[in-house]
């Protein structure tokens, strides 16, 4: 009988919300950009993300932990390219490409992430868990494409979404550095020191900007809040405590959970219409998900 462990089951609920809470950043990037400088809004937000994850880390820990040389090393080069590198890009992206548009490039990172995960880390792929992936991509595709697979023909790539797609590659570097780094630091810790390694690059750029805050809408510092709170704060935090306790190529499936769930925003908050394709689609990718995360058979 396969049975799903409560501890599963809090840790599924945890990477749902996750993939609840990014879903949210397409928008939320779009409205922030419209006040606020491209690399201040990046910086802002990983640097205060960065201390209330210290603030957090100090509160349970009572500690900040000591990093080692190999674990200092692990630090600055998933926070150069989770941080530095990959929102910057990504970031950049949004403000070239409509949200909806740029939502083409998310189901593509767990692909390649499992892909990579099994070349490199050893992490085991069955037939089981590749056709999950399958689905997984299937199905987040088919909801952005509408159902209609010909609208692919198309698409180009504009300098927007040749940024995107270079991000897929670094988010699957990321992912696995960040398994590697898992091994002698816990999530929290980890995802504190990442946000602080990768924010301080930003500074500068953001310096020579010369944004000024007293630009920002009301509706940009909310913009902002959300960001940093459930985009960035939560939302690492859990997808680091489903890398270590999953492995990377399970724990990134979730993300396909991106695009029906984007989707699903638009017909609450923006009115669009409820279309077919999302049940559907959403439908496929719950189905991936359950034949990549399922139990093994216990007596």
């Amino acid at each position: 009988m396969r049975r799903f462990p409560a501890l599963d089951k809090m840790l599924y609920l945890k990477l749902s919300l996750m993939a609840l809470f990014w879903s949210g950043v397409f928008p939320a990037i779009h409205i922030l950009l419209q006040s606020m400088a491209l690399f201040t809004s990046v910086f802002l937000r990983f640097f205060a993300a960065a201390v209330l994850l210290f603030a957090l880390l100090w509160l349970r820990e009572r500690r900040l932990p000591r990093l080692t040389p190999r674990e200092s090393v692990l630090v600055v080069g998933l926070g150069l390219l989770g941080i530095t590198l990959y929102n910057s890009l990504f970031t950049a992206g949004l403000g070239l490409v409509e949200a909806s548009r740029a939502a083409l490039i998310v189901p593509t990172n767990p692909a390649f992430t499992a892909l990579f995960a099994a070349l490199l880390l050893k992490e085991r792929l069955s037939g089981t868990r590749a056709a999950g992936v399958a689905l997984c991509v299937l199905g987040a595709l088919w909801v952005l494409v509408k159902g209609d697979l010909r609208s692919f023909a198309s698409l180009g790539l504009s300098v927007g979404e040749i940024l995107l797609v270079l991000c897929v590659f670094i988010w699957s570097a990321y992912t696995l550095l960040g398994r590697v780094a898992l091994s002698t630091l816990s999530p929290l810790a980890l995802t504190a020191y990442v946000m602080a390694a990768g924010s301080v690059p930003l500074a500068v750029p953001a310096w020579l900007e010369h944004g000024s805050l007293a630009e920002v809408t009301w509706q940009g510092w909310a913009a902002f809040a959300y960001l940093v709170v459930f985009g960035t704060v939560i939302a690492f935090l859990w997808f680091y405590e489903g890398v270590k306790a999953l492995g990377a190529a399970r724990a990134s499936q979730f993300i396909n959970l991106v695009p029906p769930l984007a989707v699903a925003e638009a017909v609450l908050l923006l009115g669009e219409p409820l279309a077919a394709p999302l049940f559907a689609g959403a439908a496929l990718v719950v189905a991936g998900l359950y034949l990549t995360n399922r139990p093994r058979r216990s007596s």
